[in-house]
Formats: C-alpha cells, structure tokens, sequence
C-alpha cells in the first residue's frame, strides 16, 4: 500500500498560532453550544453569536416563542449576550403561561 502525504496548508507554517489552542476553535468562532427549546436539543456550531442571532436562525427547526426566556448555563440573559462554545442556552417558557 502506499502512503499519501497531506499537501501543506495555504499562508501558514502547519504549527498551532501560540495565540490559539490547538485542541479546538475559540469560543467565539463557531464552536459548539448545546441549544434547546422542549422537547428539541441539539449542539450546534453557534459560538460567538448572540441569543438575538441564535434565536431567529433556529425560530422554525425549534419552535422557539419570540417571547421565551433565553437561559445561559442557569441564568437569564439578554438577547444581546454573546454565547461561548461549551455552553448551554436554552428557551424557556414559565410554567402557566397560555401559548
């Protein structure tokens, strides 16, 4: 069998920036957060974007009520609060509220 070498990658050296980890992406570039809105949950590659954002990107796939509680990691937050990878937000609704 023979080998196959990877080709160099374009305008870097191959080594890890010591700016960055090499393990995986930074926060706030697309890593993974853990969504959800009852019964639906799903980690997905929203890193770096606000409630705001994940809210109206993901509304119809999770049936998300505009008016809903936005939780981060167990507390509230605002729609304007920036979402880290290895987080988890979920969209709440209070126990009694019609809709």
């Amino acid at each position: 069998m023979m080998e196959r070498t990877r080709p160099p990658r374009e305008g870097g050296s191959g080594s890890p920036s010591i700016l960055g980890s090499p393990f995986g992406p930074r926060a706030d570039q697309g890593g993974p957060v853990n969504v959800s809105h009852f019964p639906y949950t799903e980690s997905l590659p929203v890193g770096g974007m606000s409630v705001a954002q994940i809210r109206s990107r993901f509304r119809d796939r999770f049936d998300i009520d505009p008016t809903s509680q936005a939780v981060l990691d167990g507390d509230e937050v605002g729609d304007d609060t920036v979402v880290r990878a290895g987080q988890s937000l979920a969209f709440i609704r209070r126990a009694g509220e019609k809709g």
